[in-house]
């Protein structure tokens, strides 16, 4: 707007073409806000859902799920997205030139994030709607944040920011309302190992690569966990080797079925997951089973039985059948953890399911 003074020291009124266009701008701060919000909440509701609503679970959001970049510090990536604009959805509603301008400075910093993790999705060539409708709906903000300040743009009265606020509120809380509702179906092989379970147990189904260094930190994470709650647990490992990535995991997969059948299955998981991914080879698995009190010969001969290989890819299957696509995946009751969660998710994911068998 014009800041220069007239004679009589008044400021002049603006024309009514800079009056369309501040509520243009304000327009699109709105929209671009409220999408922003959409997209953010829709992204944390896959987050926290054993299956996704939104996203295919094998497309983009999914496998940018599974990535090191679902987490910033202890935070799902997609909280902090919904916490930025709630904020930037504060500082449209609020007016004057203090706010414009703190406005403009957290718009600065979501263009940045919003470039940041774009680049990601380019890096990574993989795409989800709902992370680029985040990213780039941030990085346009900021240009018309930018206008915003310059036309002193402020919105339509008190009646049009209780309208624009109820449409924030409606565009974070939409994706919860089918999140509340949809109820997610137990794959059947999970329901299956469940009815297995005696009364009052918690079945845990461990789908593992004991070479994939995830799995093996949330194993260590896990730990305490199963340990606080030993004798209310059902714990089912199933052997998911990655052999394109981790050379040695179909050797140390064999190790394992073969110690379950010879009753020593939680004791080698034990050894197998700490022992150096190099010495995963048959004879570091053998030695392995030897110094847990095992025939050694029994364990070779089991080792290379063709049975030992037909459960492996049995329980392949049974991933595939249970949605599963990427590791580590653990089944806690009815609920999903995918991915190197921690030990919170772990801990809160058991102490429901202990709840809901009535331990």
């Amino acid at each position: 707007m014009n800041d220069s003074l007239l004679t009589d020291g008044t400021t002049p009124r603006p024309s009514a073409q800079e009056e369309r266009n501040a509520r243009l701008v304000y327009v699109g701060i709105v929209a671009l806000t409220a999408i922003g919000l959409f997209a953010s909440a829709a992204l944390l509701v896959d987050y926290i859902r054993p299956l996704p609503l939104f996203c295919s679970e094998t497309g983009g959001c999914g496998q940018l799920r599974q990535s090191v970049y679902a987490h910033i510090g202890p935070l799902k990536t997609p909280t902090v997205g919904v916490i930025g604009y709630l904020t930037l959805a504060s500082l449209t509603l609020a007016r004057g030139p203090v706010a414009r301008f703190f406005h403009l400075v957290a718009a600065s910093f979501g263009a940045c994030a919003g470039v940041y993790y774009l680049s990601l999705q380019i890096k990574l060539s993989t795409f989800c709607v709902y992370c680029m409708g985040v990213d780039l709906s941030s990085i346009a903000m900021l240009g018309l944040v930018l206008m915003r300040v310059r036309l002193e743009s402020d919105g339509f009265g008190r009646k049009g920011s209780a309208a624009v606020g109820a449409l924030f509120a409606a565009a974070v809380g939409a994706p919860f309302v089918p999140h509340a509702l949809v109820k997610t179906p137990v794959p059947d092989v999970i329901a299956q190992e469940m009815k297995k379970t005696p009364p009052g147990q918690v079945t845990v189904v461990d789908f593992i690569d004991f070479e994939c260094p995830y799995c093996r930190q949330t194993a260590a994470d896990f730990e305490p966990t199963l340990e606080k709650y030993r004798g209310k647990v059902r714990l089912v490992r199933k052997q998911v080797p990655l052999v394109n990535k981790h050379p040695h995991a179909l050797t140390a997969a064999h190790a394992a079925c073969c110690a379950e059948a010879m009753g020593q299955g939680d004791a080698m998981a034990a050894r197998l997951i700490s022992m150096p991914p190099a010495d995963l080879t048959e004879d570091g698995c053998a030695a392995a089973a030897k110094s847990l009190g095992l025939d050694e010969g029994a364990f070779r001969e089991c080792m290379s039985s063709p049975s030992t290989q037909a459960q492996i890819d049995a329980d392949g299957a049974e991933f595939k059948a249970a949605n599963g696509h990427a590791l580590p995946t653990i089944w806690i009751g009815s609920q999903k953890i995918e991915g190197a969660e921690g030990p919170e998710a772990l801990r809160k994911a058991m102490e429901k399911a202990i709840e809901e068998v009535g331990g």
